[in-house]
């Protein structure tokens, strides 16, 4: 019996190490290829950056314990500086439950802003509140299909005027890219690991955001950073 279980402790082991040694060839192999996507397109690439948006706050959904930014890629997409990079955090015990993850992982694409903001998120609904008739006024429907939360009337109003909200309404990007105003950056995020490409798509949706909301909504505001 003693011999078996050390048998059965010998195998685990060797499958442990095994494991740490194939997930360290994984990430060697992540960062070359993401160091060359960097280089190919004229952007600086980092591995891992303890506050790549600076005092930006990330948005409830993505927090976790033992946080950490990784495969940081920065550079510019016409005169819009982007930052994105991977975030994870420590899944808890009943979130590994059955799935053997231990961290969530989250894709982070943010654009610059051209003054700082005040906080606020926009996301769709998961389950947009019915329109009664289809006569409802843009400012209607689109409160019965976002959810908006900010620190700012005046900032809100200023990002979300009637044009801004009937582009949402009909950009089909806004289905799935969650948006958050913070700091110095508006961003979003997603749960998947980091694809380059993808990232771009992300950072052009942001960057039409960014250009439609006047810049009176930058005026005025404390910068304190």
């Amino acid at each position: 019996m003693e011999g078996a279980l050390s048998v059965i402790a010998l195998v685990a082991v060797v499958v442990s190490a095994g494991a740490i040694t194939v997930a360290a060839h994984f990430r060697k192999d992540r960062a070359a290829e993401l160091r060359s996507w960097a280089h190919e397109h004229g952007w600086h690439y980092t591995d891992h950056h303890p506050r790549p948006l600076e005092d930006t706050v990330l948005p409830r959904a993505v927090h976790g314990q033992h946080a950490r930014s990784q495969y940081v890629l920065t550079g510019r997409r016409g005169t819009h500086l982007v930052t994105a990079f991977e975030y994870t955090h420590a899944a808890s015990a009943s979130d590994r439950r059955g799935t053997g993850r231990s961290r969530h992982t989250y894709r982070i694409v943010a654009v610059r802003t051209p003054g700082p903001n005040a906080e606020l998120e926009i996301r769709r609904r998961v389950v947009p509140r019915p329109v009664a008739d289809g006569t409802e006024p843009i400012d209607a429907v689109f409160d019965l299909t976002f959810h908006t939360a900010g620190s700012d009337t005046a900032f809100t109003r200023a990002v979300l005027d009637r044009a801004t909200r009937a582009w949402l309404l009909a950009d089909t990007r806004s289905r799935s890219l969650p948006v958050r105003f913070s700091g110095d950056h508006v961003l979003t995020w997603a749960p998947m690991r980091l694809d380059p490409d993808r990232a771009l798509t992300a950072a052009d949706y942001l960057i039409d955001l960014v250009n439609r909301v006047p810049t009176t909504a930058w005026h005025g505001r404390p910068t304190g950073r």
